[in-house]
């Protein structure tokens, strides 16, 4: 009984396979921040400024992760944070102790970079962390999962995941409409090539992994499958059908920087007599491709001045509409701002008098981008996780909803993450990124 309890503990961090476009391939569905405390608003990982990037830093470089979030009160919290190196599937290094990929401390580490509010309607407390720090530096590439606790209580409030490259394999890609699906339609195919000259690659076939994501999102992650082809230099992934991706829409976006004007995509604002709400201009089904440039999910917090932005921006509680017929389907709001997570405060209801669906989202000031995905009404998602892990049954592929259309023009961004195993190694590491 005590092991079962063990397996499941595990399970909720690692979170559980899927399977993807229903072929089989074992995926987990990974690397989404988690926030576990309703106090938590506004989390953002990034390295350096980079923004509308996959958090991923260099090894030996100079450009820091930055880690940011408000817990939403005054009241002081002493908050302590540790670092634990992950393998390719994202399950805990074993096999390495901390002073293995941590250079300095191991324990009591605080986050001591923090403001509060000034002004606001809704009082916040905002915290900020950098990797690396005086206190701690990380000396192995991989995967890693940074858990924030509460100290007085060791209560776990958010874990975060990010990436550190060594950059040594160089890796090539390109994307064409032209798939073994479809030509110029509907889908988009990657090509890969990864020179590991650099790499003591004795079975390449095997000891190189990796993923293909598109716009960041790991609910759509493709593995890399076993390689056809393969040479003394290089290894490559072409006409994979593993590796075609529905093209999709571009996303929606909204800015709103000071409650008193409206921003871009903002119909009004309105005061309650207790908090403020803006009202979005409802989205419309998109019937063909129109192009507009978007962060692709992305969001950055920022006001009309933007100056003391991050302690000086309200939060206000945004109304998300969609113009539609009702569907078959649940549908959510998805982005980077939601972590990724198709939780019940990011799913759309359907009104029946506005003949829309709706959604609110209480967010603060800032330029945000974003997309709307479906699922099955019997699909087991992320609010049933305890249930995926009880009864086995994988965790659903989000779908394209009619509205927003799938075209082979759309401005997708496609990263590929190339890990490598040698011989004498005892986890997997970051290779090279494209």
């Amino acid at each position: 009984m005590l092991n079962r309890i063990v397996n499941i503990l595990v399970l909720l961090f690692i979170l559980p396979i899927i399977i993807i476009g229903g072929k089989g391939v074992g995926l987990i569905y990974a690397q989404r921040h988690a926030i576990f405390s309703k106090d938590i608003a506004s989390l953002q990982v990034m390295a350096g400024q980079r923004w509308q990037e996959m958090p991923i830093i260099n090894l030996k470089g100079i450009e820091p992760l930055n880690i940011s979030f408000d817990i939403l009160s005054h009241s002081y919290r002493r908050l302590t944070y540790n670092i634990t190196h992950l393998e390719v599937d994202f399950s805990p290094s074993n096999a390495l102790f901390t002073n293995d990929y941590i250079e300095g401390f191991e324990s009591g580490l605080t986050i001591d970079n923090y403001e509060q509010s000034i002004n606001t309607l809704i009082n916040y407390t905002h915290y900020k962390l950098q990797i690396p720090n005086e206190q701690c530096k990380l000396t192995m590439s991989g995967n890693y999962r940074l858990d924030i606790k509460d100290d007085d209580d060791n209560r776990l409030l958010a874990s975060v995941f990010f990436m550190v490259n060594e950059g040594i394999a160089k890796v090539t890609m390109e994307v064409t409409p032209n798939t073994d699906i479809d030509i110029r339609n509907s889908h988009q195919q990657v090509e890969l090539k990864v020179d590991y000259t650099m790499l003591d690659a004795v079975n390449p076939r095997h000891q190189i992994k990796g993923y293909v994501l598109q716009n960041g999102r790991w609910d759509n992650v493709c593995t890399l499958p076993i390689a056809v082809k393969v040479s003394p230099r290089a290894i490559e992934w072409s006409h994979c059908r593993e590796l075609i991706f529905e093209g999709g829409n571009e996303y929606h976006k909204f800015e709103m920087l000071d409650i008193h004007r409206n921003s871009m995509n903002v119909e009004r604002n309105i005061w309650d007599g207790d908090t403020w709400h803006t009202l979005l201009w409802p989205d419309y089904q998109r019937s063909s491709y129109v192009y507009d440039e978007t962060a692709n999910g992305a969001f950055y917090i920022r006001n009309s001045d933007n100056l003391e932005k991050d302690i000086t921006s309200e939060y206000v509680n945004v109304h998300f509409y969609l113009k539609s017929a009702p569907l078959a389907y649940r549908l959510f709001i998805s982005g980077k701002w939601t972590n990724g997570r198709f939780l019940p405060e990011y799913e759309m209801h359907y009104n029946n008098e506005l003949r829309m669906y709706e959604v609110i989202v209480p967010l603060k000031y800032g330029y945000y981008s974003y997309n709307y995905l479906m699922f099955p009404k019997d699909a087991i998602i992320d609010e049933d996780i305890n249930d995926s892990i009880n009864t086995g049954t994988n965790l659903c592929k989000p779908l394209i909803p009619p509205t927003e259309g799938s075209f082979y023009e759309t401005n997708n961004k496609y990263n590929a993450l190339i890990y490598y195993r040698g011989i004498n190694d005892r986890s997997d590491r970051l290779v090279g990124v494209y």
